[in-house]
């Protein structure tokens, strides 16, 4: 009931995942990336896969091919 009360008054819900999310804010820089992503790796499910994928793939070597 509460949480309908402050939706009603502009609240805006969100889920750990966005608020995580908008801390990070770019995902280049790498300040806290390897703090945050073995959690998001543990507790977020198909985003921590994805994650996972995407550092796999930024840190794959370049051999200039297109």
């Amino acid at each position: 009931m509460s949480v309908l009360r402050m939706i009603r008054a502009g609240a805006n819900p969100m889920t750990w995942l966005a608020i995580v999310s908008e801390w990070q804010r770019d995902w280049a820089g790498t300040q806290y990336l390897e703090t945050l992503s073995p959690v998001l790796a543990e507790h977020s499910g198909g985003t921590g896969v994805a994650l996972g994928w995407e550092l796999q793939l930024l840190s794959a070597p370049r051999d200039g091919a297109a």
